[in-house]
């Protein structure tokens, strides 16, 4: 399987449980893998025949500005199904990572995997 990846994508939403996280944007990372055909697109050079990346990051972010959810698991599920409903791909892993979300931890971090 080929894979299209896009690390590290920086989002500022609305997430949480708590009252003030309802109502201060906090930062999240993305990670994404998205499964492809490379095949053809390399044969043919051509955008059209591949996962346009900066299509796929536009649309993750309009999303993230017209959606909120309190969990992360929330937000990762249906982050999911959005880009398998509109892009060509069957398979997508998402990590969604909320820095800061444990005093005593760096980090926080959900992984899924989704398919059709």
């Amino acid at each position: 399987m080929d894979k299209i990846i896009i690390s590290d994508i920086k989002l500022n939403t609305l997430i949480g449980i708590k009252a003030w996280e309802k109502q201060t944007p906090q930062n999240l990372h993305l990670d994404l893998v998205m499964a492809t055909d490379a095949k053809r697109a390399a044969e043919n050079d051509d955008i059209k025949d591949a996962i346009d990346y900066e299509n796929v990051l536009q649309h993750i972010l309009v999303f993230i500005q017209e959606h909120h959810f309190q969990l992360l698991e929330t937000l990762a599920e249906h982050l999911a199904d959005e880009l398998l409903t509109h892009f060509a791909t069957a398979w997508v892993q998402i990590t969604l990572h909320k820095p800061g979300a444990l005093a005593q931890a760096k980090n926080v971090a959900i992984t899924i995997e989704r398919q059709k």
